[in-house]
């Protein structure tokens, strides 16, 4: 089960980022990287040709998302 902080579902409000599209990211990524605190970041491009990313909070169990953005491929 996923779970999203308050930031991340205000995010996804912002950029018209749905469930389904992190989902789908954390299922099909092209690139994981962690950042400096080591959350692991996921890109995926959607089957709609948008390009997104999804950081996760480390070492969570159930995904919980911290954030989401786009980004350009």
């Amino acid at each position: 089960m996923v779970r999203y902080t308050r930031h991340a579902k205000d995010r996804m409000r912002e950029r018209n980022i749905t469930d389904e599209e992190i989902k789908y990211c954390l299922d099909n990524y092209h690139t994981r990287y962690t950042d400096l605190a080591g959350n692991p970041i996921y890109k995926a491009d959607l089957p709609d040709g948008r390009h997104i990313k999804v950081v996760v909070k480390a070492n969570s169990v159930d995904p919980i998302i911290i954030t989401v953005a786009d980004y350009t491929g």
